[in-house]
C-alpha cells in the first residue's frame, strides 16, 4: 500500500497519508457510510405526502399508559365514524391525559394511496371545527 501511495503522492507524503489512514482510516470510512447510507435513504426514499381530511371526536374504547404512567403516553383503541375499531398510539403526555371517554383525533389521508392514517389532537381542535 506503501508503494501505491507514494505513487500517487510522493514518497514524503506517503507515510504521512500511510500513517492516517492506520490510525483513522476506519473511522473516516465508517463516516463515508454513513453519508453515503443516509442520502441514499432518503434520495431513494418514496415521497409520500398526506392531506388532512377532518378533526373527529370518537368514542374510547380501551386507553393504556405506556408504561403505566400517562406522562409517557397512551395506547387507546377508538371506534371510528364509520363502525371500525382502530388503534392509536402518542407518547405525548399533554395529549395522552386528554384521552377518557372521547378523544379528538385528525385523520390525515396518503395522496398516492388513499390510505388513512390517524393521530390525537388536544380537545379544543375538535370543538372549534
Amino acid at each position: 500500500m506503501l508503494e501505491i501511495l507514494s505513487k500517487a503522492v510522493g514518497p514524503h507524503r506517503a507515510v504521512s497519508v500511510y500513517a492516517f489512514l492506520q490510525t483513522r482510516g476506519l473511522a473516516v470510512a465508517a463516516v463515508i457510510g454513513f453519508v453515503l447510507i443516509a442520502g441514499g435513504l432518503l434520495y431513494f426514499s418514496p415521497d409520500e405526502h398526506h392531506e388532512h381530511e377532518a378533526f373527529l371526536t370518537v368514542p374510547v374504547l380501551s386507553a393504556t399508559p405506556i408504561n403505566g404512567d400517562l406522562r409517557q403516553g397512551v395506547i387507546a383503541s377508538v371506534r371510528l365514524p364509520d363502525g371500525s375499531a382502530t388503534s392509536i398510539t402518542t407518547t405525548e403526555g399533554v395529549l395522552a391525559t386528554t384521552v377518557g371517554e372521547t378523544a379528538c383525533i385528525e385523520k390525515r389521508v396518503y395522496v398516492e394511496t388513499g390510505e388513512p392514517r390517524y393521530r390525537f389532537k388536544l380537545p379544543d381542535t375538535c370543538a372549534t371545527n
